[in-house]
Parts: C-alpha cells; structure tokens; sequence
C-alpha cells in the first residue's frame, strides 16, 4: 500500500501516537481503524437525513414504508433475529 504524508498540529500528533501505544498498534492501523469508522458513522447520518427528508417530502410514502417494515417483522416461519439464530455467538 502506498504511503502518503499529512500535516497535523503536534498536539494531535502527540494524541494520536499516546492512543496508539496504548492500544499496541501503530498510528497508521490507529487511523486506519479510525477512518473506517468515521466512514461508517458518515454514512450512517446520510442514511437518517435521507429517512428525514422521505418522511418530511412524502409523508403518506413514509407511512407505507414504516408499514411494510412492520409486516416484514413479523414472517410467519421466520427464525428471528441472529442472536436466536446463532445463540453461540452471543456473548
């Protein structure tokens, strides 16, 4: 993987590496780590301003939405969640 640098305050340098040192990693998997999951939570707020305009632009969309969200909760035969499913892995 090719590497590149960044320029940042010192002061967040010096967060960075004392987080990473205690974690046992480096700051490069320290940030890598970090950046998936400020990816995630990214996306995650795109997806609820995406449900806020849905619900505020199409209310009565919105409805059978959240309708058909209920009856597909409750499929006859349906095993459940996961944590029924696999309760192994359940910890």
């Amino acid at each position: 993987m090719p590497a590149t640098t960044i320029k940042v305050d010192s002061a967040v340098r010096d967060r960075l590496l004392r987080v990473a040192r205690a974690r046992g990693v480096t700051m490069g998997a320290l940030l890598q780590s970090l950046s998936i999951d400020l990816q995630a939570q990214q996306e995650w707020a795109e997806i609820e301003v995406a449900y806020e305009r849905f619900q505020r632009e199409d209310p009565a969309g919105w409805v059978e939405y959240v309708v058909e969200l209920a009856e597909w909760e409750k499929v006859p035969g349906d095993p459940g969640d996961a944590a029924d499913e696999w309760p192994e892995f359940n910890t």
